[in-house]
């Protein structure tokens, strides 16, 4: 399910922040990884950014680098 509503705005900030800017290109609420996902795109590669529900990261999945636990 997407997020929507003022969750949005604050997991979209959270991620752009965490990825220093880009596109949000998808989201999802209660994936197996945390409360929010967005997917971030920024020149031409994707970014997954987890967050919890206090919109925290909790990790970023990357299609490039394979990604970076925190």
């Amino acid at each position: 399910m997407a997020i929507t509503g003022s969750a949005l705005g604050k997991a979209s900030a959270a991620a752009l922040d965490r990825t220093g800017g880009g596109k949000v290109t998808g989201t999802e609420v209660d994936d197996e990884e945390g409360k929010y996902e967005i997917e971030v795109t920024k020149d031409g590669s994707s970014v997954d950014v987890h967050l919890d529900k206090d919109f925290q990261v909790l990790s970023e999945v990357g299609d490039k680098d394979g990604g970076s636990e925190d």
